[in-house]
């Protein structure tokens, strides 16, 4: 009887997860130009060269990682009626429980080549989909005016916490913003 092959067997789709998990966090926390493909890896606990092999660059990683990211399903899917307060409360939901693609797409917004992958990935893949969803009349406004909102909220509560808006939100600043969200549905 032959021994079994003692090499661990690999898993292309944990591992290529394990690589995008890994790219979000740093995209997330680093920005582009500060993350390296050696970085991602690391984190992953993978080879450099599975980089490639899945990828191809660390452009396409982001893109990969981005893509991954912005799904206009999520706000799709809230109902109108609780549209406002489905939406703060997804954008105030702790760091771990959130899918937040802003601060990835904010500090990845020096690089020219990251900034014109995001451009179009958030046309595409987010904001043509939302303006659809909002309807013919005003709906490419209203999907600029949520993205306008939502990235604010995201700047200066994580890429530049203000103090303010530190921890919890007042009661009158959690209505402002569930009624700013629900006014462009109203």
């Amino acid at each position: 009887m032959a021994d079994a092959d003692p090499r661990p067997q690999r898993d292309a789709a944990r591992t290529r997860a394990a690589i995008l998990h890994a790219a979000q966090q740093a995209f997330s926390t680093k920005g582009y130009t500060d993350t390296g493909v050696r970085e991602i890896t690391a984190a992953a606990g993978v080879n450099p060269a599975l980089v490639s092999r899945y990828f191809g660059s660390k452009e396409k990683l982001y893109e990969a990682a981005l893509s991954a990211l912005l799904d206009a399903r999520v706000v799709l899917g809230f109902p109108r009626d609780q549209f406002g307060e489905a939406v703060v409360r997804m954008l105030l939901a702790p760091a771990p429980q959130q899918r937040n693609p802003l601060p990835m797409m904010l500090l990845a917004s020096a690089d020219p080549t990251a900034r014109a992958i995001t451009d179009r990935l958030l046309t595409e893949l987010f904001l043509e989909p939302l303006a659809a969803w909002y309807g013919p009349v005003r709906g490419a406004e209203k999907a600029a005016c949520f993205s306008l909102l939502a990235s604010g909220l995201t700047l200066y509560r994580q890429v530049y916490p203000l103090a303010a808006l530190d921890g919890a939100l007042s009661d009158e600043t959690r209505a402002w913003l569930v009624q700013a969200f629900q006014s462009l549905i109203d």
